[in-house]
């Protein structure tokens, strides 16, 4: 009797169910961690712009007027402000409190559209940077 090489329907079809239990659940685990990684990016561009808050106020005794423009303000390209992800914005009073606000897919995919960072070290909601 000779064997037949190959693999039975029977095999295939096991393998291809293991591959979708698979599949099922790491789409979403990994859809998660990619939110997540876009978060953490927007985090740390606030984190840099209140870095350069500080250091133009440590150089003039005042703080910036605005986040583009040279002068008076930082001179911020748009890029910088504004990637595939999220928007930084920058509002001024008696101190100045940066807003980084998911746009696209990661405004309706995340639990935490906007995440803000103040002159205090004050970070809403707490919930979304970790703590």
């Amino acid at each position: 009797m000779s064997k037949s090489k190959g693999f039975s329907l029977l095999e295939l079809m096991v393998v291809i169910a293991i591959i979708a239990i698979l599949a099922a659940y790491a789409i979403p685990n990994y859809r998660q961690y990619v939110l997540e990684s876009r978060r953490t990016e927007a985090q740390n561009r606030l984190l840099e712009v209140a870095g350069m808050f500080e250091r133009f106020y440590a150089n003039t005794n005042r703080y910036p007027a605005g986040l583009q423009g040279g002068g008076a303000n930082l001179n911020l390209n748009n890029d910088f402000l504004d990637w595939d992800n999220y928007v930084v914005t920058a509002t001024f009073n008696n101190g100045w409190q940066l807003t980084a606000t998911a746009q696209g897919g990661q405004a309706q995919d995340t639990p935490c559209p906007t995440i803000s960072l103040d002159n205090l070290g004050q970070r809403t909601p707490i919930t979304c940077w970790g703590r």
